[in-house]
């Protein structure tokens, strides 16, 4: 190795984990190491030729400049839902992803997405099937590895083939950065608003908590499940198997539904959620299309109850291929122009806050249960178990209702 080391990797609190460097090195020079629950690359000295690839293959190094480009406030901002009905309730939202990944798929098209293995580890695959499409679709609030899928994707968008990949906005700038940026027509990202990631160590510390409490395997998880309508919360479904084959269904909603509760706090996060390079009202434009739910249509249109418990998306389309590819939906989705103000009003496209005592609950967390770590760091508040349990059992159609009556709670 040359005495000048030009390779370098960004700093570790901005470091987004999506191995675009490790996936162009040819050498093997790249290696993974935990850290607080988290993948980071690391470069093996021994291994590595000093060719610089991985610094231009990062994309936290190379952020794009949209200076040039149009800006995300005159982009178009739509709320849709599938008119297939089992699609639409089969998703977090309103099924856009399912009928974007229908049209390529229908083409002859690759689809990336994340996925759960046999051993409930969140990884990117590509299916080339529509009855492989159930396993991409649907949240799930943990990092999922992309490791290898940049190397496939490009591989694929050489032969011709149409790809959609489906990502958070910093696996998406991986893919583009690995790709130099390059324009390939038959590429179309689609970004899901992202309000930070979890880790996959974090999850499985955790459902191997219920695993022990109840004596099963689990195989599956629902992070987002409408069984009580499309609002009530994050309704955590868990499937779990016993030795004799007996099939557990395990809701967690309200105050048992502590990894989300910790989510939704903000904890336990990747340290670059917390300063994310890929968020926001303009970096958010890495992708075609930006993909979200339309939470705050409740107030703003007259919705029969049907409809919204059921679910819909808040979608921005940031390039002409983003808008052709969904005016090519339009037999499969309803569609309703919005202001893309509504869009950007969405939390998930600003920096997570790392909570004061973070670290402290990371630390009390390894000696102690999720649910003892909530009741010391993130306590649920008297508003939080109303809200829950009034949703599930009140319905959505009296959300306004239970919100007003939740707030004077807080103040109490």
């Amino acid at each position: 190795m040359n005495q000048l080391f030009t390779g370098k990797l960004c700093s570790q609190d901005v470091c987004t984990g999506c191995f675009a460097c490790k996936q162009i090195c040819a050498k093997g020079a790249i290696k993974k190491i935990e850290i607080k629950g988290f993948l980071y690359p690391e470069i093996d000295a021994s291994l590595c030729v000093d060719c610089g690839l991985c610094t231009k293959a990062c994309p936290v190094l190379n952020t794009r400049s949209y200076s040039e480009k149009e800006s995300c406030h005159s982009s178009n901002s739509y709320a849709i839902w599938n008119k297939n009905e089992d699609e639409r309730m089969s998703s977090s939202s309103g099924g856009v992803f399912s009928a974007l990944a229908d049209n390529i798929l229908q083409d002859g098209g690759v689809v990336y997405g994340a996925a759960w293995d046999e051993k409930m580890q969140l990884k990117h695959i590509g299916i080339e099937d529509v009855g492989q499409l159930d396993s991409l679709r649907r949240s799930k609030y943990v990092q999922s590895n992309t490791d290898g899928v940049y190397k496939d994707v490009k591989n694929q968008l050489k032969s011709g083939r149409k790809v959609l990949f489906c990502g958070t906005p910093c696996q998406i700038g991986g893919l583009l950065s690995f790709l130099r940026n390059k324009d390939y027509p038959n590429l179309l990202t689609a970004g899901v608003v992202c309000h930070g990631v979890p880790s996959q160590k974090s999850f499985n510390d955790y459902l191997h908590g219920i695993e022990e409490e109840n004596n099963i395997k689990i195989y599956d998880c629902n992070f987002r499940s409408k069984e009580y309508g499309w609002r009530t919360g994050l309704n955590l479904l868990i499937f779990g198997k016993k030795d004799d084959g007996k099939v557990l269904r395990i809701s967690q909603i309200g105050a048992k539904n502590v990894f989300s509760r910790s989510f939704l706090k903000q904890y336990f996060l990747r340290d670059s959620c917390y300063n994310c390079p890929f968020k926001g009202s303009k970096n958010a434009c890495h992708a075609d299309i930006m993909l979200s739910d339309a939470w705050s249509l409740w107030t703003k249109v007259s919705w029969r109850e049907v409809d919204f418990s059921k679910g819909i998306s808040s979608v921005a389309t940031y390039t002409d291929k983003g808008r052709q590819v969904l005016n090519q939906c339009v037999d499969t989705l309803a569609i309703m122009e919005r202001p893309y103000s509504e869009f950007a009003s969405n939390s998930g496209l600003k920096n997570a806050r790392k909570p004061k005592n973070n670290d402290a609950a990371y630390e009390y967390l390894k000696t102690h249960s999720w649910r003892e770590t909530q009741s010391k760091f993130f306590p649920l508040r008297a508003a939080d178990y109303f809200s829950d349990y009034a949703r599930k059992w009140l319905g959505e159609n009296n959300y306004i209702l239970i919100k007003k009556i939740a707030k004077k709670l807080t103040r109490r």
